[in-house]
């Protein structure tokens, strides 16, 4: 006798029957072929999928896989119950009806009492509302609240990235930098209302002068960036100047003219290259921009030593 308490099988398969976690237990046939064949679901399993037991026993658990569940974690699966072992992963899967869910997905084997593996059980948690908080706290990090476009941080991710890339071979890149001139007045006469809204404005239309490969941010204030990324100076130049024009027509939600225009610089750098250089270098471009006078466009000269 040990003193311990033997829990009558009935309370177990009571529990199992009403957490609201999914149970599905298969056999433990070949992992590729024959597949596993689920055995039993729990009622919570049909209230995440949609199958009810009927249409889920006898198949195998791929009939919940769909083109966006994660291949490489299907392999880790897979790994991992040819080796007989537990393994714990987060996979997208999709309903009876289409719809797609977040699983925290726990599976473990299950021997007897001779050490041979009979089944494999698996405990599946719905946890598509805290990926999509999770997912809507990444997108309000890297977006800018007023206009929609991505802010700096975003920018500097981009940056980033091709950093990672110029390891496979250089790109010529462009970044525009845009700041409106004569932006202050407008807050100034209509109000900060008006200035969000012609800001909002501006986005809109630095937005549909882009191409397939150019990227926008706002960085702050009345600046904005345009990555052009595989794009040449020319085609960078030329953009600022459509998005001048486009800005120059500018007019308040009353219908009256802005009175704003916009300044650019630009700056051409590899993949690679830090961002605080080619911002500094764009930024040198735009101040240059200013200074020939409101509405011109400035690309970045590297100074030879005499």
């Amino acid at each position: 006798m040990t003193g311990e308490a033997t829990i009558p099988i009935e309370i177990l398969a009571e529990m199992v029957e009403s957490v609201n976690d999914a149970i599905i237990i298969t056999s433990a046939d070949g992992v590729d072929a024959p597949e596993p064949r689920i055995l039993y679901v729990n009622p919570a399993f049909t209230a995440i999928t949609g199958y009810s037991a009927a249409e889920a026993i006898g198949r195998s658990p791929r009939m919940l896989q769909g083109p966006g569940t994660d291949r490489d974690a299907l392999d880790r699966i897979r790994t991992a119950l040819s080796e007989r072992r537990e393994c714990r992963e987060e996979i997208l899967n999709y309903g009876k009806d289409g719809y797609a869910y977040w699983l925290d997905i726990h599976i473990v084997p299950i021997f007897d009492a001779h050490g041979a593996l009979k089944y494999f059980a698996a405990i599946e948690r719905d946890v598509t509302a805290r990926r999509m908080r999770t997912e809507e706290l990444e997108r309000q990090a890297r977006q800018d609240p007023l206009t929609g476009l991505a802010n700096r941080a975003a920018l500097r991710e981009m940056l980033n990235a091709l950093a990672c890339a110029g390891a496979a071979g250089p790109q010529r890149n462009v970044l525009l930098l845009l700041d409106l001139d004569d932006f202050k007045q407008v807050n100034d006469v209509w109000g900060h209302a008006a200035g969000d809204a012609l800001l909002q404005r501006c986005a809109a239309l630095i937005t549909a002068c882009l191409g397939p490969d150019d990227f926008a941010a706002r960085l702050g204030g009345d600046e904005f960036a345009v990555l052009c990324r595989g794009s040449c100076p020319a085609r960078a130049r030329a953009l600022a100047r459509r998005i001048i024009r486009a800005v120059k027509g500018l007019r308040t939600s009353g219908g009256a003219r802005a009175g704003v225009g916009a300044s650019a610089g630009a700056a051409e750098f590899a993949s690679g290259e830090e961002m605080a250089c080619i911002l500094a270098r764009a930024d040198q471009a735009l101040y240059e921009a200013k200074r020939a006078g409101k509405g011109a466009a400035r690309l970045y000269a590297r100074r030879r030593a005499a």
